[in-house]
């Protein structure tokens, strides 16, 4: 049993991709947050060893960059 609103709605169409050639650009948000992963990565990784050592780290971040400290 249809309804006659159902009847006149257009059926949905899924959108599509267009290829149109364009030339590739390069994207320079990815860049950066391959750049600032890996210095967090760093981060941790000197936190780890800070932990291992016997100390008790501490990583602070803000817009100048990341900061690490070690307690012994």
């Amino acid at each position: 049993m249809e309804t006659a609103f159902a009847l006149a709605a257009p059926r949905y169409e899924p959108p599509t991709l267009a290829w149109r050639g364009e030339a590739a650009q390069a994207v320079h948000v990815v860049w950066w947050a391959v750049v600032v992963g890996f210095s967090f990565a760093l981060a941790l990784t000197y936190a780890s060893y800070c932990v291992y050592a016997g100390g008790s780290p501490s990583i602070s971040f803000g817009w100048s960059g990341f900061k690490v400290s070690c307690i012994r």
